[in-house]
């Protein structure tokens, strides 16, 4: 019997690939049965890990702006002449405390920074993954980094913050396509928002990022004087094109300004760690990740399993931290859906002893199944 792993992370838990080496473990005193880990991720945080523990790339550090203009530490991976950039690593939320977040004020010029460093490095291919975004600015601090400045009424330069886009009276584009044109860019997420409106960046995802209630509608009247300008300077109109809202307006300069399209970040991932050549190879799958529940069905990490699984005709079990709505799971095709947490423990010991746990459960699911 072969087993393939392909989880996401359990947050604060344990990584995707961690998550496949429970598995291991789990089946470590089983004669032949081999275990193949395919870490995955949505678009989100851990996208660029799964990616490239599965293509063995390598890791870049560097110090960019982050969220608040305070310098942090980003990683992104270079696999050949592709790099893969999670906008997280330069303004994600975990880098502020509840009281400094104000996605007006944030900025996402840290991910401009990492872009350039990767076009520096000769890259031809550039994936940003655009799950945990601090900012709302439209990707005009992106844009910054890349050397487009956008000017006031008076002809002041203005600061690559979402509070700025109401004063943006022109654009001035500077190089960026003689730098930037040769590179192509993927976009990853798993929302398909638009840039402006009740179901935009701004009102969907803005209070999240410390947006009063009462500046919305000021806030998201100045992204869309921001995307109307935008289709004068560039030529084309993505104010509602799918996905131009993720990570607070970064998809739309993707493709805006980046000519660049915007992709489901399962499938991307998916396609990039060749899941399916090892979903077709193995004879039982085994999924998960921190949460499980009906969300999972739209767009999730699992669900992009499943289908595989479903296609191909191979069990597919799922593992989590947490599990709601299992009826809803199992209807959609998973062959079983088990909660790896049994004992009446604190939180953060769960978390801690996430490998332990999952491992245990899965040796449990085998016994109880296979027999083994």
């Amino acid at each position: 019997m072969k087993i393939l792993a392909a989880f996401d992370s359990f947050k604060e838990s344990m990584t995707a690939y961690q998550a496949g080496e429970a598995v291991k473990t789990a089946c470590a005193d089983m004669k032949d049965v081999p275990v193949t880990i395919k870490p995955l991720a949505d678009g989100g945080e851990g996208t660029m890990s799964a990616i490239n523990s599965a293509l063995s790339g390598t890791i870049h550090e560097l110090f960019v702006n982050g969220p608040d203009f305070r310098n942090v530490g980003a990683q992104l991976a270079i696999i050949g002449d592709l790099a893969i950039i999670e906008c997280a690593q330069a303004c994600g939320l975990e880098y502020l405390k509840e009281e400094e977040k104000n996605g007006a004020l944030i900025t996402s010029l840290g991910v401009g920074e990492m872009i350039r460093y990767a076009a520096e490095y000769g890259v031809h291919t550039i994936v940003i993954t655009l799950g945990g975004s601090a900012s709302n600015d439209g990707g005009m601090g992106m844009l910054a980094a890349l050397g487009v400045r956008f000017y006031d009424l008076d002809g002041g330069l203005l600061m690559p913050v979402g509070a700025s886009l109401t004063a943006i009276d022109h654009i001035d584009l500077g190089t960026l396509h003689e730098r930037y044109g040769h590179i192509t860019f993927k976009g990853l997420c798993d929302v398909d928002n638009p840039l402006v409106g009740k179901k935009g960046a701004t009102y969907v995802f803005g209070m999240q990022k410390g947006i009063a209630e009462n500046d919305l509608a000021r806030l998201d009247a100045g992204m869309r004087r921001y995307g109307k300008l935008s289709a004068q300077v560039n030529g084309q109109d993505d104010l509602f094109t799918a996905g131009a809202g993720a990570a607070g307006g970064l998809g739309f300069a993707i493709v805006n300004y980046l000519k660049g399209t915007l992709t489901s970040g399962i499938n991307e991932v998916m396609r990039l760690t060749h899941l399916e050549e090892a979903v077709a190879e193995c004879d039982l799958i085994l999924t998960g990740e921190g949460k499980m529940d009906a969300q999972t069905l739209m767009g999730k990490a699992p669900q992009g399993v499943l289908k595989l699984a479903l296609k191909y005709h191979k069990p597919i079990v799922a593992f989590a931290g947490q599990v709601n709505h299992k009826d809803t799971l199992l209807q959609a095709g998973f062959s079983d859906v088990r909660c790896i947490n049994h004992d009446d423990i604190p939180l953060m010991m769960q978390l801690r002893e996430g490998m332990t746990s999952l491992a245990k459960e899965v040796r449990q699911y085998l016994k109880e199944t296979y027999d083994v």
